[in-house]
Order: structure tokens, then C-alpha cells, then sequence
């Protein structure tokens, strides 16, 4: 998935199995950090926000996005005499830029 920072200035195609995306509090807001090979030594932060509970919605949406898609495997029609169904698969971009803080609602 291709994971572009809240500012738009960078992004990162990022592999399912070779990073981590971890949200991190600190005094001045709440920050989501993408680091490479699981090690938080090297890391990005990708976005700011005022509050956990805005980061965690962000992810929320994250990981509903890299979810959807839509498919068909194939088989006998459902109707009678309508044959055989092809199978498909219709897969969205997997694309996600992280939103600016005051467009998350919690």
C-alpha cells in the first residue's frame, strides 16, 4: 500500500510484512510513525494529531480501505439456465494519504 504523509510531501510503499506503523503520544499531540523492518531506528513520521483518539480513528480507516475489495470465484450461475459465472476480482487502489487533523472526526 502507498502510504502518503499527512503534508503530501513524501509517501512510502509500504509491504505488509516488512514494517510497522505505530502510534506514539508525546506532549504535543500524537504521532503515526512508519518504521522499516520493524526497527524503530529507522522511521517516518507520517502524521500529526491532536489526540490519540484521532490517530486511531486514521488507522481505523487505514486498515478498512486496504481491505476492501471485491471478488468472485467462480462457479454455476445462481438463476437456473444462466451458466457459469466467471471468476473476477476488482482490487482499488491501495493508496491512503494520511488526512490534516481538523478533518478527522471522532
Amino acid at each position: 500500500m502507498r502510504l502518503i504523509s499527512q503534508k503530501g510531501w513524501s509517501y512510502i510503499d509500504a509491504e505488509y510484512e516488512n514494517g510497522t506503523i505505530a502510534i506514539h503520544d508525546e506532549s504535543e499531540g500524537t504521532r503515526i510513525i512508519y518504521s522499516w523492518d520493524n526497527n524503530s531506528e529507522e522511521s517516518a513520521i507520517m502524521a500529526k494529531y491532536s489526540s490519540r483518539e484521532k490517530a486511531e480513528k486514521v488507522l481505523e480507516d487505514m486498515i478498512k480501505l486496504y481491505g476492501s475489495y471485491i471478488s468472485c470465484e467462480g462457479g454455476p450461475g445462481i438463476l437456473q439456465g444462466s451458466g457459469y459465472q466467471q471468476a473476477f476480482c476488482f482490487t482499488p487502489p491501495k493508496v491512503f494519504r494520511f488526512p490534516a487533523d481538523d478533518e478527522v472526526e471522532v
